[in-house]
């Protein structure tokens, strides 16, 4: 039975017809008639939900929740939609999705034609008077002819005056898949080169035969001097493109990240063997948009695990932060990938330590010390040995350092032997799952690994029944090189979890027993991560006091065909009550 509340406490509301709920003060919003999935194991579905200011106030059914509006409390009929805790997404690279706004990924483009037209796609997406970059175009096909043993495709180039034509007020700079260049004409005024420049010494400004006009075309030592003069990154030329990344993450209904961050204090401080920080956010970006009043997502940073030490330096400690920005969690890569027993296809090579690996003893001091001030480490690891490593390395931290609430996290987890994942899930550990990793891998697991290595490629099911937690997680915006982008959508990704296989049909479904139930899937997109990050207390379910992050789906993907769960569309996205998104 629902009794009358004081001003700030609420009573869970059940659905039926029951006496008004009365506040002291009305809520801000409501949002009702839907069906509202709570993952609250307490209160499992509800009919409407209440907030105040940033919280929720209630979460009930629709007659007591709007009988308790006042004359300015705000309401959303859900007209049935579903609504959810929103999305986390407990892997991401910002900065380089900022970054991917002035970047064009050309790989797989074998035509003038469709150059042009990506060309006006992205330059629409940006701000009068940036530079757009990008390549390598042609690159697919040349590479697997040379695979092949095949001659290579013709070189061909871009129409200088169709690419002018879409970019009138944008500079364009590009790269063919052998190093050459091309500029628009506003590029090339840019760095005062016309028909007359005399080409530098071992290059070459490319001109039309017939017509003496430049082409766009540049060689060798005059791409590079363009290059040279492309303007540097900018912290507020950073900001433009984290603005668009934010607008990307609410469109798609995320509400919290897990970013791979780096403080420039600490970094500028450290010696590194090598480029260890490559695909690290500038903190500097979250913090200047807090600062601004912009920032729409909240974070909590994977700092860099090799600078544990510097963060004290700059009064950063494990569990403090606020709402928007909480510390916590470390970041560090083993392998790429690191096997037992070389690859079936390729007896001569078993992977290997990555690039950011020092040694194994430096990483072992590295994950104990970390731990010992409170840090969770959370590891990039793909390989069966790299699994074996890591977890001895965890088990180390365990047994030197006095007993606390650990949140140690294996990222990606490609090919953990079955003994491993009972290690795994002996010690409680997490795991950061990319499906579309698995959608990548599909078409050569069996010939690198071999049939009985392969059978335990991405065993996600085997993990949870160990009693790993597992997130689900984009790696947006996908590689480094921009080769291969990864879908940022949750629902997108929630499928391929379900499936196992692409939703084309073109890559088969790979051994379907290791897939995720569509609930356990959400759960992998809001509650488990919000646990990874010690933040359970304030997100990942609606319950009244949290957080009133909420996503509103179009599709009840719990209850529709499996093969209608990307047709979900986003039609809400609130953060702290307050609307980032809605569909138009």
């Amino acid at each position: 039975m629902l009794s009358r509340l004081i001003a700030g406490t609420v009573c869970m509301g059940v659905c039926g017809p029951l006496p008004p709920v009365a506040w002291a003060q009305a809520p801000d919003l409501i949002l009702h008639h839907g069906r509202v999935v709570t993952l609250d194991d307490e209160r499992p579905e509800a009919e409407a939900v209440a907030v105040r200011g940033d919280r929720i106030v209630a979460v009930g059914g629709n007659q007591e929740l709007l009988a308790s509006a006042g004359p300015a409390t705000k309401r959303i009929d859900l007209a049935g939609k579903l609504l959810l805790p929103g999305f986390i997404d407990a892997h991401t690279h910002f900065e380089n999705a900022a970054d991917w706004l002035f970047q064009l990924s050309l790989y797989g483009v074998d035509d003038p034609a469709e150059l042009t037209r990506r060309v006006r796609t992205a330059v629409a997406r940006l701000p009068e008077g940036l530079w757009l970059t990008g390549g390598d175009w042609g690159a697919y096909r040349a590479w697997d002819a040379v695979r092949a043993k095949k001659a290579l495709p013709a070189l061909w180039q871009p129409d200088l005056r169709s690419v002018d034509a879409v970019t009138p007020r944008h500079p364009v700079l590009l790269k063919r898949h052998d190093g050459a260049y091309f500029a628009n004409s506003r590029a090339l005024a840019l760095a005062r080169i016309d028909k007359n420049t005399a080409s530098p010494r071992g290059g070459e400004f490319e001109h039309d035969p017939k017509t003496g006009e430049l082409s766009g075309m540049l060689y060798g030592r005059a791409g590079e001097r363009v290059v040279q003069l492309m303007p540097p990154p900018t912290l507020e030329r950073k900001l433009i493109g984290a603005r668009v990344a934010q607008k990307d993450l609410a469109r798609n209904g995320i509400t919290t990240i897990h970013d791979v961050a780096r403080f420039d204090a600490v970094t500028q401080k450290q010696v590194f063997p090598t480029f260890v920080e490559r695909s690290y956010s500038n903190m500097d970006i979250f913090l200047e948009l807090r600062r601004r009043g912009e920032l729409t997502v909240r974070v909590y940073p994977l700092l860099t695990l090799r600078s544990w030490a510097g963060l004290k330096d700059i009064g950063v400690r494990a569990g403090e932060g606020d709402e928007w920005i909480r510390y916590g969690g470390l970041k560090a890569f083993v392998d790429g990938s690191l096997m037992r027993e070389p690859y079936a296809d390729n007896p001569q090579s078993s992977g290997g330590f990555t690039f950011r690996v020092a040694d194994e003893a430096t990483m072992l001091q590295d994950v104990v010390a970390a731990d010992r001030a409170g840090f969770d480490s959370a590891f990039h690891v793909l390989g069966d040995k790299a699994h074996m490593l890591l977890l001895n390395w965890f088990e180390a931290a365990i047994r030197t350092n006095p007993p606390r609430d650990r949140r140690f996290r294996l990222i990606h987890a490609w090919y953990p032997a079955p003994e491993d994942v009972k290690r795994a899930g002996a010690l409680h550990l997490i795991a950061d799952i990319t499906p579309e990793h698995l959608i990548e891998e599909i078409p050569t697991l069996e010939r690198q690994l071999g049939p009985e290595r392969a059978r335990y490629a991405f065993p996600w099911r085997a993990l949870i029944d160990a009693g790993v937690r597992l997130n689900i997680v984009s790696d947006w915006p996908g590689a480094y090189n921009e080769q291969i982008p990864t879908p940022l959508s949750p629902v997108e990704n929630i499928f391929l979890a379900v499936t196992r296989g692409s939703r084309d049909g073109k890559v088969p479904v790979w051994h379907k027993e290791q897939a995720l139930t569509v609930r356990e899937a959400v759960l992998a997109y809001t509650k488990n991560p919000a646990y990874a990050s010690h933040e359970e207390s304030l997100k990942g379910t609606l319950t009244s006091g949290k957080l009133a992050d909420l996503v509103v789906l179009s599709k009840d993907i719990l209850n529709v065909p499996t093969a209608e769960i990307p047709d979900a569309e986003v039609l809400y996205t609130l953060v702290g009550g307050k609307i980032v998104y809605q569909r138009q």
